[in-house]
């Protein structure tokens, strides 16, 4: 969370697994290995600003974590977001394996 504030991207890419698989949204083509990631995150980065991952419930099992909360953010039109959503991350040897993001695919602004 905090290095994604930052925006310090290899720090953030340095979480992940190589052949790390990315549901940023169940339902659409997971992204496989970091790389895709990367693409990812500066698209994401660039068209979101002022973003805040406030964590509000959590449970782990193992290697496993199951994260509920909501991502502040100003989109790319300056509105400011607040975005709930649920994430389920595995991990494995301290690095980041799988990870599936849980949330509307509209932006929840939009009317």
């Amino acid at each position: 969370m905090a290095v994604s504030k930052a925006r310090d991207k290899a720090a953030f890419l340095a979480f992940f697994d190589p052949a790390i698989e990315y549901h940023y949204h169940v339902g659409s083509r997971p992204l496989i290995g970091v790389e895709w990631v990367d693409r990812f995150i500066t698209k994401y980065w660039r068209d979101h600003s002022e973003t805040e991952w406030v964590l509000m419930n959590w449970a782990e099992n193992g290697d496993v974590i199951l994260t509920e909360g909501r991502e502040d953010y100003v989109n790319a039109a300056g509105v400011a977001i607040s975005h709930p959503y649920m994430g389920f991350i595995e991990f494995r040897d301290g690095k980041i394996v799988a990870w599936r993001d849980y949330f509307q695919m509209q932006d929840p602004a939009a009317h």
